[in-house]
């Protein structure tokens, strides 16, 4: 299997070494459009993989012909493109239609991640850039949620973090945790916390969402071996994640739990939520919808 990763040096690396560690890809492509990394610190990567016995190739490009027979793109953020303003939005959806134009030309069945905030939009853009089956697309939020989430919980519990299934929806601004699917080794979260603990967890996570977003480059490798491996063995795990889901004649992409397996996001998973959640959901598709048409 070969994994094409486009971004620049300060992300390209940790989201390599995650991929390389997994052992399920023949080939990582690294194509630095920043051209940050050095010769030498390549030659000093492949090395090091040779060291813990990685049969990964590990190779370099500059053209989009590099990419002939991925069956997996990711795209990565540039640190010198964060940020919510409307030039920086654009610049970001322009960077994604160049990067389309090379997918369409020379991957065009591969699964594409695509990680350049904001994420959701993004995801939006590459698919109907690419005319994309709706599997094909996958976002990943800078936020990443519900890890976010979990690590609130186990730690107002004292608790660890491995025993807390988390789960939240939303997009790259709005973050609705749903708390009656947050358990502890099975226990209802509800059943642990009272009612204010519970709130104050919930508003922690969505502090800050209207901030320019923040790249956390382990984090994000960490997340993005999951996805790899779960489309590359076909894992059919559900993961939080940007996917499109359709509002009557609408499209929309949102961070919603999805299946994730051979053929990328394969169905997004029916919630049951509260009255409340509801009208707070309904929102965020309205609104979601008029933003990303926009671009």
């Amino acid at each position: 299997m070969k994994v094409s990763i486009i971004g620049q040096g300060d992300n390209l690396l940790p989201v390599a070494s995650a991929i390389c560690q997994l052992g399920l890809a023949t080939e990582v492509m690294l194509m630095d459009g920043d051209e940050r990394v050095s010769f030498a610190v390549i030659q000093d990567f492949r090395a090091a993989a040779a060291s813990v016995g990685s049969d990964t190739k590990i190779l370099t490009a500059s053209t989009h012909a590099a990419l002939v027979g991925s069956e997996i793109v990711i795209l990565l953020p540039s640190l010198s493109r964060l940020g919510w303003t409307n030039a920086q939005r654009s610049a970001n959806a322009a960077l994604v239609r160049h990067f389309a134009q090379g997918i369409n030309q020379h991957a065009p069945a591969a699964k594409i991640v695509v990680a350049i905030p904001p994420a959701v939009a993004m995801a939006y853009v590459m698919y109907r850039e690419i005319g994309a089956e709706p599997s094909q697309v996958i976002g990943v939020c800078g936020k990443i949620v519900d890890a976010n989430l979990n690590g609130r919980i186990a730690d107002k519990l004292g608790v660890s973090v491995r025993d807390i299934t988390a789960l939240a929806i939303g997009d790259d601004h709005t973050v609705i945790p749903l708390t009656q699917y947050c358990c502890v080794n099975g226990i209802p979260v509800d059943q642990l916390l009272n009612t204010g603990q519970i709130r104050e967890v919930t508003e922690v996570v969505n502090d800050g969402r209207n901030q320019a977003p923040v790249i956390h480059p382990y984090n994000l490798s960490s997340w993005l071996a999951k996805l790899v491996t779960a489309i590359a063995v076909d894992k059919k795990r559900i993961l939080t994640v940007s996917s499109l889901i359709k509002v009557g004649a609408s499209e929309v992409y949102l961070n919603v739990p999805t299946k994730i397996g051979r053929r990328g996001a394969e169905e997004t998973v029916q919630l049951n939520l509260t009255e409340s959640q509801r009208e707070r959901f309904a929102k965020l598709v309205a609104r979601s919808i008029s933003e990303q048409q926009r671009f």
